[in-house]
């Protein structure tokens, strides 16, 4: 079976006929489903297409409905798919449909997540008109098992209210089971069991799951690592905070729950900052949770912090107050060029660096894999700091304030700065490995800028990192000035010359970054064809989870969880890269409301 040639995405290569699984309404218990719309129920409601008919089930977007279980009377390897309704709330609803799925005897659900009708936050196709949209979910093996249904809840205050809760409403029309041949569950079964297709590379904030979710046990941090179960992707990039603000429990630095902030500009960041007083008062430390279960999943695990994060703009200022770094040394504080003081932290100084070093010293005590600074949001993080502009009078005889912006000479001389701190961050981290009597070295990665100019301008001094061994894996970013992970790059492969460049002779691997975050299933192949066409072996994916991640299971999350097969990417490309994305049908009848008519108002 090595030699097998079929295009695996989805269950499309599958060769037996689906069984459609409509009468929602066997769900148990009986009691929690209703009739009519009711708190904490599901709604159960008829409804039709061109080829099916039966009981959907409804939840809206402040239902907190409770987990259901399906009983899928099924035996065998089955490839699970689940047919969802787009909701159809208009422009004032925006947040998609949020389903929450396990099988009985799964320790760990996941989030099936599909845009609205209304989302203006995604890349991918939008109908015109309602229809029931198709979300493959995953193979198993069925005997006795049934399937749980839940939808994913943020507590917004207290009681059982209307208003205590926020969901995504979702619409479950039906449940889609293709039964494997003995050949297809062989197949799926040692699928990835090699390491030549582990060579993907997520990253998660690990601050949008508190922000939508306001999650509040180690289960749902789990949650947001389980879709990486059986998948391509080898390393799991977790935040652990930027600047002073660390998400894991620090003795250095605080965690994000903003006890001098009683008001907040977004609703998101109260529940971010009541998630983590949860966490804290249970004493259940997230970072641990997603170290343990990343490794659970045979993927390593890379701790990321944002090297600039000391200080942001009012109003999503709520983590400026209180006893922050950045308030306790203003001395070390950037300057301009007409030597004003400005809002960031210089490392030009020392005191700056060290503190940035300490914290990847502390992260290191959790038994993670690697660290990366991220030097990929709000730059600069050098400026003209006196001792710079004195150092450069010295040296050079000229005040770089007299010279362009971009001369060479300057660019050159002030890229010193972050090269030394990614030296005393490799000899901290080699330190430690030392220390803790590791065989194989905490690695370093970087995020950086995805152009020339950009690193040049901003102090990030590539080659010198590669050939000097600071840095393990190089990570552009997206080719754009303004970091928009909106902006496609990678679209032509001479793009990464630079980056090519830059590692020629060393032994740093590159990762560049695929963006924008939502796609068509055939874009993320043309991109990952693209740079594998460049001779780079591994991808990376900024903000891969979480509700408006890639790990959605869309038709993009089929491709993008497989794009580490590059035989089955380039076939794709060669065969004049077939249509992938959705499989969909529209409603005829919903409820005793035909389609046929307009529903608008």
């Amino acid at each position: 079976m090595a030699g097998d040639e079929r295009d695996r995405f989805a269950d499309r290569w599958l060769s037996r006929s689906p069984i459609y699984l409509t009468d929602l309404d066997r769900c148990e218990p009986a009691a929690a489903l209703a009739d009519v719309p009711a708190l904490r129920h599901w709604r159960k409601l008829a409804f039709s297409t061109d080829d099916l008919e039966g009981t959907m089930l409804l939840a809206g977007p402040q239902t907190a409905a409770p987990t259901i279980t399906y009983p899928l009377d099924a035996s065998g390897w089955h490839a699970i798919s689940v047919g969802l309704v787009r909701c159809h709330a208009g422009g004032h609803h925006t947040r998609a449909s949020e389903l929450e799925l396990r099988l009985t005897d799964d320790r760990v659900p996941t989030v099936l997540v599909l845009p609205s009708l209304a989302d203006h936050h995604t890349d991918e196709p939008m109908p015109e008109h309602r229809e029931v949209a198709e979300l493959f979910w995953k193979y198993a093996e069925l005997d006795g098992r049934h399937l749980e249904l839940g939808q994913p809840a943020a507590r917004l205050k207290s009681g059982d209210e209307a208003a205590s809760f926020a969901c995504g409403a979702v619409h479950v029309a039906y449940i889609k089971l293709v039964p494997l041949t003995d050949d297809e569950a062989a197949l799926v079964q040692e699928d990835g069991s090699g390491a030549d297709t582990k060579r993907l590379f997520a990253h998660n904030d690990s601050h949008g799951p508190h922000w939508i979710w306001r999650l509040t046990s180690a289960d749902e941090i789990r949650r947001e690592i389980e879709p990486y179960r059986d998948t391509d992707f080898t390393r799991m990039y977790w935040e652990a905070g930027g600047g002073d603000e660390v998400h894991y429990f620090s003795k250095i630095a605080h965690i994000p729950t903003c006890e001098a902030v009683h008001d907040f500009n977004r609703r998101g960041d109260r529940l971010h900052a009541e998630s983590w007083r949860e966490f804290r008062a249970a004493g259940v430390d997230p970072f641990a949770v997603a170290v343990d279960h990343t490794h659970e999943l045979g993927m390593e695990f890379h701790a990321a912090w944002r090297i600039s994060g000391f200080h942001y703009p009012p109003p999503i200022d709520h983590n400026n107050f209180g006893d922050t770094f950045y308030d306790r040394h203003p001395e070390w504080r950037g300057e301009d060029r007409d030597g004003r003081r400005t809002p960031i932290m210089a490392y030009t100084y020392a005191g700056v660096r060290q503190f940035a070093v300490s914290l990847f010293r502390e992260m290191a005590k959790y038994p993670i894999d690697g660290v990366c600074p991220l030097y990929n949001r709000r730059l600069p993080l050098v400026e003209y700091e006196p001792p710079l502009v004195e150092g450069f009078k010295r040296e050079f005889g000229t005040d770089p304030r007299e010279l362009d912006e971009r001369d060479p000479t300057w660019l050159a001389y002030r890229s010193r700065i972050l090269t030394q701190f990614m030296r005393e961050l490799r000899q901290a981290m080699d330190e430690v490995s030392r220390e803790q009597g590791r065989t194989k070295p905490i690695a370093v990665s970087a995020v950086v800028e995805g152009r020339e100019a950009a690193n040049s301008f901003f102090g990030c001094d590539l080659k010198t990192w590669a050939q000097e061994g600071l840095v393990d894996t190089l990570i552009p970013y997206v080719s754009d000035w303004e970091s928009r992970g909106s902006v496609a790059p990678w679209t032509d492969a001479r793009e990464l010359d630079y980056f090519l460049d830059a590692v020629d002779g060393t032994s740093c691997v590159l990762a560049p970054n695929v963006m924008p975050r939502s796609m068509s299933p055939e874009d993320f192949r043309r991109r990952a064809a693209t740079i594998y066409g460049a001779g780079i072996e591994h991808l990376f994916f900024w903000d891969c989870a979480g509700g408006e991640g890639r790990a959605n299971y869309r038709p993009m999350w089929s491709a993008v969880r497989r794009l580490g097969h590059v035989d089955e990417v380039l076939a794709w490309r060669d065969a004049g890269e077939p249509e992938l994305g959705w499989i969909s049908s529209d409603l005829r009848s919903v409820g005793d409301w035909s389609t046929a008519y307009d529903d608008a108002g």
